[in-house]
């Protein structure tokens, strides 16, 4: 079995990526092996001088990050000693994020209005604590220290753990949530199992577009927090960091929204100026 064969079994077996990611991750080891790219260092960065040249910078950025983890899969699963991804230059974008931004204000009452009570309240553990999707589906009740307020999360990237605070009103509805039950799944569906991804992140879709006309996502929650902590709250980048998961605080900028109307209010005086 060859490094790609393994991957690609590695990810349809691995329960903590989405589906998306997934997809998306497998489509980069058929590329790389349309390319036929070797794991090493010198086919590795011909590889992606290649993509710098090629593709969108968000394309070679991604995929820069999706070989990175899964080079560190093949070092975990001891078919390689090193990975050679972190000798490869790192791929940078200095650029104004100008994607739509949806306020964290805005986001909450939006999940607020959704009727489904176990979505409602996933998707406001995500909008307050900043997991990721597949993070806060496979939560368990055991992980949950009701007393001391904080939430262990088990199922990050790169097999980091953490732990992260919870608000005391969120606490609360997650009791009364739960009632009687202590052990399994947080978030489950009527068979006791995960709650079905499409479904939630449709509920999600579906309520941002019946009032505010535009798809909300539900990773658009986690650059919500992020924003929020940032702009709003004063927080600094490794707070910021370690309460999203990220290995680096590059990551974490990434994540980080400029106030891009503003901006542009700025460009568009100047331009008005100057004719």
């Amino acid at each position: 079995m060859t490094h790609i064969d393994y991957l690609d079994y590695y990810l349809l077996t691995h329960i903590t990526y989405s589906k998306q990611t997934v997809k998306a991750y497998r489509s980069d080891l058929r590329q790389m092996k349309k390319n036929y790219v070797e794991w090493s260092v010198k086919s590795l960065q011909s590889y992606f001088d290649y993509l710098i040249q090629q593709c969108k910078p968000a394309t070679a950025m991604r995929r820069y990050h999706a070989l990175m983890a899964l080079g560190n899969e093949l070092v975990r699963a001891k078919r390689i000693k090193t990975n050679p991804m972190k000798q490869v230059r790192p791929i940078v974008h200095q650029y104004v994020q100008q994607r739509e931004h949806h306020p964290l204000e805005e986001t909450i009452q939006t999940i607020q209005k959704i009727d489904h009570p176990t979505y409602r309240l996933f998707f406001e553990l995500i909008s307050q604590t900043g997991l990721r999707f597949m993070e806060a589906r496979l939560v368990s009740i055991e992980d949950i220290q009701f007393d001391g307020l904080t939430l262990l999360v088990r199922h990050g990237k790169g097999r980091r753990l953490r732990t992260v605070p919870l608000g005391e009103g969120l606490v609360n509805r997650l009791r009364i949530f739960l009632r009687e039950r202590t052990t399994g799944l947080v978030f489950q569906s009527v068979r006791g199992q995960a709650i079905n991804e499409q479904s939630a992140r449709y509920a999600l879709r579906k309520q941002s577009m019946i009032m505010h006309g535009r798809p909300l996502h539900p990773h658009d929650l986690r650059v919500a927090f992020a924003t929020h902590l940032y702009q709003i709250a004063g927080c600094t980048l490794v707070e910021i960091q370690r309460l999203l998961g990220h290995g680096s605080s590059r990551t974490t900028e990434g994540y980080i929204l400029s106030q891009e109307t503003r901006l542009r209010q700025i460009m568009n005086t100047l331009s008005a100026s100057a004719g």
